[in-house]
């Protein structure tokens, strides 16, 4: 499973969960810290799935989110999230995940980075797009 750590221009991280496909899949941090809420949509580039399909589709994303932390699915609610953030794939390219947010997203999108990386106390024109501004 691919287990990718982002953060967004704001300081919000999340881990998505898999690959590219139907559904993205993700979680997020809870206020604490350590506890974290598991959250789902139909990707942008698919076709809205039943409410049954999606249903299913997050118990196999979960049940391989338990089988790669090493617990039951039962206990999978109390792996801490930066547990789970720590198991982020190193190179996702290695794996054919390879996000390109739209050039006007930049503000809003999720960038691929390891839970240990710290946020610069400023960016450069060259990381904020300075040159695709309207």
């Amino acid at each position: 499973m691919i287990i990718t750590h982002t953060r967004n221009a704001q300081g919000h991280t999340r881990v998505y969960l898999g690959g590219k496909a139907s559904v993205e899949c993700w979680i997020e941090p809870a206020a604490n810290g350590i506890a974290w809420s598991f959250h789902m949509d139909t990707a942008p580039t698919a076709y809205p799935l039943p409410v049954e399909e999606m249903r299913g589709w997050a118990k196999r994303v979960l049940f391989q989110l338990a089988a790669e932390v090493g617990t039951e699915p039962e206990t999978l609610k109390a792996v801490p999230f930066e547990r789970i953030a720590a198991l982020h794939t190193t190179n996702p390219a290695d794996y054919g995940r390879a996000p390109a947010p739209r050039r006007q997203a930049y503000a809003h999108a999720f960038f691929t980075m390891p839970p240990e990386t710290k946020q610069p106390a400023e960016t450069s024109s060259n990381f904020s797009g300075g040159r695709f501004r309207r």
